[in-house]
């Protein structure tokens, strides 16, 4: 319990040193949200900042800012006509986790298989895997999305283009986003098998006759799952991270491609809202792989 509210306080801790940095970012970088590709009369401008605070001294800006945070209004976005920002995150989070969840089921379920095939696959499978995942860990998420648009949406017509309609037009970016863990996730299964298999309890259960199906099952595959699951946490945030390349390639309207919009717009509140909420959920991410690592393997809580 001692260390679940030390972590609880930890992220109390992180969330607010992202929301102090976000502000100082947002508001030395230069310019404002109204000067950008309008040439609006002095009055005007002087109106628009001191209707949102922009024209008092930093700190009062800051304390505003966070106080307001904290009674749990996010404001409203500067360039969506005035929606609040709690409203736009309602609206696209959804999307994001959605693909966030299918990449990432998709990505167990390729790197498991990998890995095992990797681990305890026949010599000649396990060399061309072992090559072929090298290669995967390295491909970047926007050029395997643009390879997949060109082979499979644009010459094969197989799937759409762009956009989040249905069920295929998710298979383009959850595969854009799943391939590359994919090969990570396999090569550290595969990593974490062949400690096993030195280990003397798969050596007791080899010199047992123990049955392949249950020694490869029970006391191969479930004692090396631990090092899967300690990059639970990691790999959600990865995933939360990597969609925005992947939703911007593919016009999807979910949190990533808003996030991306709104810096290119120095919408203050927008800005502010998507970091905080991309923390919360990297951080419960983090916490909840911790928590299911220690669960099957109690040696990591002494570690």
């Amino acid at each position: 319990m001692r260390r679940i509210l030390s972590r609880l306080f930890s992220s109390v801790l992180l969330l607010w040193a992202v929301f102090t940095l976000t502000f100082l970012l947002t508001r030395f970088a230069p310019g404002n949200p109204f000067s950008e590709g309008r040439h609006l009369p002095p009055e005007v401008m002087a109106h628009l900042m001191s209707v949102y605070h922009l024209d008092r001294p930093l700190p009062v800006q800051y304390l505003l800012t966070l106080r307001q945070t904290l009674e749990g209004d996010l404001g409203v976005s500067y360039k969506a006509t005035g929606i609040p920002v709690s409203e736009i995150l309602s609206q696209t989070l959804p999307v994001s986790l959605s693909l966030g969840f299918a990449a990432l089921c998709l990505s167990l379920f390729l790197g498991l298989l990998g890995g095992i095939l990797i681990g305890a696959g026949p010599p000649l499978l396990s060399r061309i895997l072992r090559q072929a995942t090298t290669v995967l860990v390295g491909l970047p998420s926007f050029l395997l999305a643009a390879v997949l648009i060109d082979l499979l949406a644009l010459h094969g017509g197989v799937f759409p283009v762009a956009l989040w309609e249905g069920w295929r037009s998710a298979v383009l970016p959850v595969l854009a986003l799943a391939v590359a863990p994919a090969g990570y996730l396999a090569r550290v299964f595969a990593a974490s098998m062949e400690e096993t298999i030195e280990s003397p309890f798969y050596r007791t259960a080899l010199a047992k006759g123990v049955g392949s199906v249950r020694r490869i099952l029970f006391h191969l595959v479930l004692p090396s799952l631990n090092a899967v699951l300690s990059l639970l946490g990691p790999l959600a945030a990865a995933f939360l991270t990597g969609s925005f390349v992947v939703e911007t390639v593919f016009a999807i309207p979910g949190m990533g491609r808003v996030f991306v919009l709104s810096v290119m717009n120095r919408d203050y509140p927008l800005i502010m809202g998507t970091t905080l909420v991309y923390t919360v959920f990297l951080t419960v991410a983090i916490l909840v792989g911790d928590l299911l690592s220690e669960a099957v393997d109690p040696r990591v809580r002494s570690v």
